[in-house]
């Protein structure tokens, strides 16, 4: 007859312990205003048209997120040339140089391609994936037409939210300017823009009560059953 032993008890627990340390729910996030400073004192504005596009920098904190939406300050448009089709796109910090310009596009963000008048503009995205403590660049161009878009910026770097605005010395938020369609970036002394961003923090893995409440009682009812296999062994 096999000898039940304590090494065999203590085996069995430690399996039922994995179980329980792999029964987890993803925990779901609440959307939450990230970074923002739409209520910042407005200093300028900068302009978007066919031959010079802008970008703002930002980085994450030591989260993933998932980004839903960025809310941008128009200053309005030139009536005169407002015919340009505006979009608003997320790149990565991987461009050339130090000051890690804007690099390959990471998302594209959905709403009007015509921001024409004096008041806020908020555009959308399907869910773009950004990495903890990272660098990101939010680009204003346009793809086509004749436009005049122009966006307000202050120049204190000061913002409210987990996310934060770089702060460059001379360059102030860290605003890079392209006079050839983003094929290449320059830095600019003054930003940051007024902006606000939506996201969602990535879900992080919980313990279910009810399924550790399921587990405990198998691991209890374990240790009872290994007590009687002990004391019949023995006995």
């Amino acid at each position: 007859m096999k000898r039940f032993t304590m090494k065999d008890g203590l085996r069995g627990l430690a399996t039922m312990a994995v179980a329980v340390g792999t029964i987890a729910v993803a925990k779901t996030a609440d959307a939450e205003v990230v970074l923002s400073n739409l209520t910042a004192t407005v200093s300028s504005t900068d302009y978007v048209q066919s031959g010079s596009w802008f970008a703002q920098s930002f980085d994450t904190n030591a989260q993933a997120w998932t980004l839903n939406s960025v809310t941008v300050s128009s200053d309005g448009g030139n009536n005169n040339f407002n015919t340009g089709n505006f979009f608003l796109d997320v790149y990565d910090s991987t461009g050339s140089g130090a000051s890690r310009t804007p690099g390959a596009l990471v998302g594209h963000l959905s709403g009007t391609d015509k921001p024409v008048l004096q008041q806020l503009y908020t555009y959308t995205t399907a869910g773009i994936s950004l990495d903890p403590s990272s660098r990101y660049w939010l680009v204003f161009g346009v793809s086509s037409g004749n436009p005049d878009y122009n966006f307000n910026y202050a120049d204190a770097v000061a913002a409210t939210g987990v996310w934060s605005y770089p702060y460059g010395g001379t360059f102030g938020g860290v605003v890079a300017n392209s006079s050839n369609q983003g094929a290449t970036w320059g830095l600019s002394n003054y930003g940051p823009f007024l902006l606000e961003f939506d996201a969602t923090a990535a879900a992080v893995p919980e313990i279910d009560p009810a399924s550790c409440g399921s587990v405990l009682s198998l691991v209890l009812g374990a240790l009872g059953l290994a007590e009687r296999k002990r004391r019949r062994v023995i006995g």
